[in-house]
């Protein structure tokens, strides 16, 4: 298992620690923030990357990413923000084996489970898939971490609430207000797309 940062424990908040990570650009305060969690971070590698050796690997390669990424962004809670970030990682990892994950989407019913493929089965490029991941980037944070923990991780509203510390009611509505906006938002560029043809 991963034995990598040596760093006494501290007492600080994850928000105290990335702020002075983010002034300092010292890397022992983000060891110190990273050690809280990479045992969650190396066992979401494995669930992905079905190796040890593969999710060691990834969950050093997302260390180093974070030495970067972190100075750069705004990131309001850390464990949520860097669940996601590490899971972006792996599925980068997968496509690049061309192991190209399945992703969820049906433009009239997000409920129902269809797969979009980036080639469809006449040969062409699928745009559906295109357009869902522009579109994911144009939600307001909230419905796009509800959207992922939901759809993708196969999270309940309970789960999620916990994990993003909201009430029931807030995730529902994140759920639906972002699955339609992307409903709305993928109609769009497929009538974009007709169009130009």
């Amino acid at each position: 298992m991963l034995r990598f940062l040596k760093s006494k424990p501290s007492q600080l908040s994850d928000q105290q620690l990335l702020e002075r990570y983010q002034r300092s650009e010292d890397l022992n305060e983000l060891a110190l923030l990273y050690e809280r969690y990479v045992e969650l971070v190396y066992g979401l590698c494995l669930k992905y990357l079905e190796h040890e050796a593969a999710a060691e690997d990834a969950a050093m390669e997302i260390y180093q990413e974070l030495s970067v990424k972190l100075l750069h962004h705004e990131v309001k809670n850390f464990r949520s923000w860097l669940y996601v970030f590490a899971r972006n990682h792996c599925l980068m990892k997968i496509r690049a084996q061309k192991k190209e994950p399945k992703l969820d989407f049906d433009p009239d019913v997000m409920h129902s489970l269809e797969e979009l493929h980036p080639i469809s089965e006449n040969g062409e490029e699928n745009p559906d898939v295109d357009y869902l991941k522009e579109c994911m980037e144009g939600l307001t944070d909230e419905q796009k971490n509800c959207i992922q923990w939901f759809y993708y991780e196969e999270r309940s509203y309970k789960e999620i609430a916990d994990i993003e510390n909201i009430p029931l009611g807030k995730v529902r509505s994140y759920i639906q207000n972002g699955r339609r906006n992307l409903k709305n938002c993928v109609e769009q560029k497929a009538m974009k797309n007709e169009s130009k043809g």
